[in-house]
């Protein structure tokens, strides 16, 4: 049994999420993206990862939220294996830190509060932050990135998925 989680906080929108860092291959700043024609609003195109080109996808407008208003935006690396056949990159609004937490500070969340994506939600979890001046006790939504990004491949999410996307996504084959 694992005596603790490695979760990165990040920011979507104006709140603070955490999700696993065990998926999270690199943290990276954005990445060029070549646009996708007629692609659903969570789908910011694809970009050049190495030799390969990926997906990049804003997970913002699948749980019903604008982009926050900052100019600091990231992309977190998926490794190929982890969710697809192919790597992919996750684009969010900052990364702020990496957490250990114990599995049993994980709360259940209230059915009413995360009405919607309750299955994309593992809990919450309560944090103790010090800052210079006082300290802070925030309460985060821990959500499931995995979940939420193959339910996204399989078109569960959101508009279902062209097949070119999956196709795309889920091909090691490069188009010659």
């Amino acid at each position: 049994m694992q005596d603790h989680l490695t979760l990165v906080e990040i920011l979507l929108g104006k709140d603070h999420y955490l999700i696993d860092g065990d998926i999270v291959d690199k943290f990276v700043r954005p990445l060029m993206t070549v646009e996708v024609y007629d692609a659903p609003p969570y789908i910011e195109g694809m970009a050049k990862w190495g030799d390969d080109m990926i997906p990049v996808i804003n997970i913002a407008p699948l749980l019903g939220m604008d982009r926050a208003d900052t100019k600091r935006q990231r992309t977190l690396i998926i490794p190929e294996g982890v969710v697809s056949e192919t790597g992919m990159a996750v684009s969010v609004d900052d990364v702020f830190n990496v957490r250990t937490v114990i599995p049993s500070d994980i709360m259940p969340a209230d059915i009413s509060a995360v009405e919607g994506i309750e299955e994309y939600v593992k809990g919450l979890i309560r944090l103790n932050i010090e800052t210079e001046e006082k300290q802070e006790e925030l309460l985060l939504l821990y959500l499931n990135l995995h979940k939420m990004l193959t339910d996204l491949l399989k078109g569960k999410i959101a508009r279902p998925a062209p097949d070119f996307y999956v196709w795309r996504w889920d091909n090691s084959r490069q188009s010659q």
